[in-house]
């Protein structure tokens, strides 16, 4: 595990793309989300938090997390190139994956592993790995919200985390192609 350099974002973002179907059904265009995301990521000063497992060749698995120190805001300009109507609604439904974490609390707002590769091998790196980032920040507790059918959620439950509520969302699944999401955390202290 490493923290994300700037000469990966492309990849990040597409693997990140691989991973989250719901981003596809956010942006319509995979291509054009891509190119959004990138420019996001690529206008980062730094990359704390979000931390990618690298295979010899390529990024194998990625988590993005935030804390009430680590403070990353999508701006929504970069989302009008969708048009004006398509690119505020694009750039409304990413807020589903944000949330302002608790002081005490490292929130993962985007998780993932290549959808070709061992979920449960390397996205308990993964885990682990988010675990002792939260450790070592001094943060008691860990958040996630993921796909009830997400593997990452068994390794989650591996780990100690427990499942705290279930989001049936007729919204989430008109505009995210995903119904059911759990709220998963895990108690530190």
């Amino acid at each position: 595990m490493k923290t994300l350099e700037k000469d990966e974002v492309r990849e990040f973002v597409k693997l990140l793309f691989e991973c989250c179907e719901e981003l596809k059904s956010i942006f319509g265009d995979e291509y054009i989300g891509r190119e959004i995301l990138e420019s996001y990521y690529n206008s980062l000063g730094n990359y704390d938090g979000i931390i990618v497992v690298k295979g010899e060749r390529r990024l194998l698995g990625f988590a993005e997390l935030k804390t009430s120190e680590i403070k990353r805001m999508l701006p929504t300009k970069p989302f009008l190139i969708l048009g004006i109507s398509k690119g505020i609604k694009a750039r409304l439904l990413m807020s589903f994956f944000d949330k302002k974490p608790k002081r005490d609390e490292v929130y993962v707002r985007f998780i993932g592993v290549h959808p070709k590769l061992n979920c449960y091998e390397i996205g308990g790196t993964i885990v682990d790995s988010i675990i002792n980032f939260a450790e070592k920040k001094g943060k008691g507790r860990i958040t996630a919200w993921l796909p009830v059918e997400s593997d990452l959620v068994d390794v989650c439950l591996e780990r100690g985390f427990e499942i705290k509520r279930m989001l049936e969302s007729s919204f989430a699944q008109k505009y995210l192609g995903k119904k059911y999401y759990y709220l998963l955390e895990l108690r530190l202290r």
